[in-house]
């Protein structure tokens, strides 16, 4: 594995490590941030990519420096879709502790039948 493909490991592991919804929207805001964010600076990577493939005098390195492009426009629409993630992270709340330990409760509870009953109503 790459050194940069440890590093988004070792985020995503942080991630599903914290505790609040405000840690989780502070790695992802890491991520998201419209200026100095991962996805940004990764928009800006393909845009070199694409610079540096135009330098070929091949025909394919036009091709590919437009594939490039493409991709730093599709980062740069992904970042902008989701501008509004980190507030909605922070917003989210733990759900309600009755919840998490399970949904049956005494008042939805089907009633216990009684025991059979003889014909003389005496129980059995």
């Amino acid at each position: 594995m790459s050194e940069h493909g440890r590093h988004l490991l070792a985020l995503t592991d942080r991630l599903n490590g914290t505790e609040s919804y405000d840690q989780a929207a502070e790695l992802v805001e890491g991520i998201l941030d419209p200026v100095d964010g991962a996805l940004e600076r990764l928009a800006d990577f393909f845009e070199a990519a694409g610079e540096k493939a135009k330098e070929s005098d091949a025909d394919d390195g036009f091709d590919l420096a437009q594939d490039f492009e493409e991709a730093a426009v599709d980062i740069r629409r992904l970042n902008e879709d989701l501008h509004l993630a980190v507030d909605r992270m922070r917003a989210l709340t733990p759900p309600p502790e009755s919840s998490v330990r399970g949904t049956h409760s005494s008042a939805g509870a089907l009633p216990t039948p009684a025991p059979p009953t003889n014909v003389s109503g005496r129980r059995r």
